[in-house]
């Protein structure tokens, strides 16, 4: 008798490797987390049940990342009360950048995250602030030293 089992075409790829996410959540870390939503879970009223149970709600990281990114908009506004010789150009502009782009990805990804949108447009946004208080401090800084070097020196 023959084998008549079915073989793949010689040309077709080989399957894939198991990936590294395979064993992602199997962590003590992961198994406490587990543990502490699933007690929550009971205590959850059914008026806020949507948001518990959301793609990117408050049992998922993609609600965690972006409470906690509004530290760097705190920081940001706090840093509104330096003086503009003290800010650094090249990390606000690289601030503002992430913080544009990744506004952009937020509404690209599936689910949509509309908190991590947020608080990406408030971080572009307080960085952008920050560079304008910088490049409006070198202007009157430039404009202080022409109006020195125009001024007669006057000795005595």
């Amino acid at each position: 008798m023959s084998s008549t089992a079915v073989q793949p075409p010689p040309s077709a790829p080989p399957p894939p490797p198991p990936s590294a996410g395979a064993s992602a959540g199997k962590g003590i870390h992961s198994k406490v987390y587990n543990g502490i939503i699933g007690a929550c879970d009971k205590f959850v009223p059914a008026k806020m049940r949507p948001l518990w149970m959301h793609p990117a709600g408050p049992k998922t990281i993609f609600f965690w990342a972006p409470i906690f990114k509004w530290g760097l908009v705190v920081a940001g506004l706090s840093d509104l009360a330096r003086p503009a010789d003290t800010i650094s150009v090249s990390a606000c502009g690289a601030l503002a950048a992430t913080g544009i782009i990744w506004s952009r990805y937020s509404l690209v990804i599936i689910p949509k995250n509309y908190s991590l949108f947020a608080v990406n447009l408030f971080v572009g946004l307080t960085q952008l602030v920050q560079l304008g208080r910088a490049y409006n401090y070198q202007l009157e800084k430039e404009k202080l030293q022409k109006e020195e070097e125009k001024k007669p020196a006057v000795t005595a």
